[in-house]
Parts: C-alpha cells; structure tokens; sequence
C-alpha cells in the first residue's frame, strides 16, 4: 500500500501543470489559426483599404466606385490600417508576458504571497473595468479613442481568461471540464479577432478622413501634371490654365495647373492648384488618351515655361484659363 500511495502522489501535479501550459497555449494557437488563413487575411486587407478609400473619397466629395481600384490598389493602402492595431497588440503581448513572469516567481517563492493571491482573486474585476473603459472610449469622440477603444476592450477580454487561469491556482476553486474550457477560449478567441477587427477598422477611418482633411494644404506638394492635346479637352477648374499652339490648320492644346490626385483603372485622376473643400473638381482622363501626353512636372521655384504656348484665344475651341 505504501508503495502504491507513492507512486500516484506526483499525478495530480503533472496534470496540473500540463492543463496550465494547455491553457496559456490553446488561445494563441486559435487566434493564430483565425489570423494566418491566408484567404481571410487577404479579404481584411481588401477590406481595410477599401475603408480608407470610401472615406478620403466621401470628404472629397466623390464616390469612391468610380475610381475603380483593384485589389492591389486596396491591398498597399490597408498597411497601415493593419500594421498600427497588430503593433500595440505585440506591445501589449510583451506586457503580459512580464506580469505572468512576475506573479509565477512571486507564487514560486510563496505559495501564500499576499500580493500574487490577491490578483489571482481579482484578475476578473480588472478586466471587467477595462472592457468597459475601452468600450467608453469610443464614445469620447477623438480620433486616438475611437481607434484604442476597441482594442482595449479585446485586451480586458484576454485579461479576463488569464484570471479565470489564475484563480484556478487558488486553494479550493472548482475546475471546470475540459469542453467547457474549449468553448471559453473559442469564444474569447473570436470575441478578440472582432476587437481588433474593429480597430483596424476605425483606423482606416480615422486615416481616410485625416487625409482629406489635410488634402487642401498638401495639394501643392502633390506631383505637377501638364495635359497635352491633340482635342480641346475643357479642363475647367479653379488653377486649370488653358494654352495653345497653332501647327499649321491645327491646333494643340496645353493645360497647366493640374496636380496628380492618383492612377486607377486605367486613369490619371487629377485636381487642380485651386482645390478647395468648397469647391474642388476632381477630373479623369484615360492614360492612353489618343493624342494625349502627361508630362509630371517638379517646379518648386516657379520656372515653369510654356515654350511655344500661349493663352488660347476666347474663339479656340479651348475655353481660355479658370481663375
């Protein structure tokens, strides 16, 4: 009988141990399954850039569809509005990781540590309190707290499985089966992936509409474009100037005063110098226009020349300058 009382007594301590890493592993291997599938990571990022764009297109005053950007173009403008949330996540990721080393070294000298007992018995309230606090911060109404919200609020959900762990540590507490932990940890999981859904979602808002906003006072630093035509194209927009140029029986056109707004499906879509966000045109033109030619110009000192090109009379077809 001693001999067999012996033998069993390391059990208990072994299972426990292997649950506790089960535990600590199991969230992190779901989240990363929901966040490497290549398929609906792929469709985020679609969705992401497509946020920013419908945004920074509404506050500038056209409807984004009829920029028509593929994929591509939604992919490279998503990075930033994934690599933000992903950041803090990390950062708070290593936060954690420092407590937990801190509150085992504490539990490994002193069972009974007063300290370690108290957040294994409170762990749940804290998180409750930051759920709460990240879901208030999006009702403030800036733009750092409507981003930050979300994400704390999934942090306050990950904090509250990791109390749940601790207080299982505690003398007396009633485990719980192992399929009723499964379903714990895929819904923290989930509940988690929406949060920072949600993040990267209001970032992309936040972006779109900072870049609009400061869309008036960056206008002039966007690339110079010169149109020339072989048609009178009747670009009329505050800044456009119309030149001209008689080559025998005909006559080629010029317009300055165009900056560079952007290049999707298929077209230089371009405002002018005078774009305000009271009035502001935003005017597109096929890159392979037939007898059409851009030339992207860099003048920071105003040296511009127009050569042989002169005010187009107010009988050309052309309609002279908009001022």
């Amino acid at each position: 009988m001693s001999i067999s009382s012996h033998s069993t007594a390391p059990a208990p301590a072994s299972e426990s141990a292997e649950e506790a890493a089960e535990t600590r592993s199991g969230l992190v291997r779901t989240l990363t399954t929901i966040l490497l599938n290549v398929s609906v990571l792929t469709a985020l990022l679609v969705y992401f850039g497509w946020v920013r764009s419908d945004r920074m297109a509404a506050e500038l005053g056209i409807d984004e569809s009829i920029l028509q950007m593929s994929v591509e173009d939604y992919l490279l403008r998503s990075v930033r509005s994934v690599f933000v949330p992903v950041l803090f996540v990390g950062l708070a990721a290593l936060a954690w990781v420092g407590f937990d080393r801190w509150w085992t070294g504490r539990r490994a000298r002193d069972v009974h540590d007063p300290i370690a007992t108290w957040f294994a018995r409170w762990m749940w309230a804290i998180a409750l309190g930051v759920i709460v606090g990240g879901l208030l911060l999006g009702y403030i109404g800036l733009a750092w707290t409507f981003i930050a919200g979300p994400l704390i609020a999934a942090g306050g959900l990950l904090l509250i499985a990791y109390g749940f762990r601790l207080r299982a540590s505690l003398p007396g507490a009633v485990a719980v089966s192992s399929t009723t932990e499964a379903v714990f940890r895929g819904a923290t999981a989930l509940l988690v992936a929406v949060g920072v859904f949600y993040s990267a979602h209001n970032y992309a808002i936040v972006e779109g509409t900072s870049l609009a906003a400061d869309y008036e006072r960056v206008v002039a630093t966007l690339p110079g474009v010169e149109v020339d035509s072989a048609h009178p194209l009747d670009l009329t927009a505050p800044g456009v100037v119309a030149l001209c140029r008689s080559e025998g029986e005909d006559t080629r056109y010029r317009y300055t005063g165009l900056r560079l707004l952007d290049r999707t499906g298929g077209n230089y879509w371009l405002v002018s110098d005078g774009w305000t966000r009271e009035y502001g045109a935003v005017m597109a033109l096929p890159t392979n226009g037939d007898g059409t030619r851009f030339t992207f110009v860099r003048d920071m000192d105003g040296q511009r020349d127009s050569g042989t090109f002169a005010p187009c009379d107010s009988g050309t077809p052309a309609t002279g300058s908009v001022e």
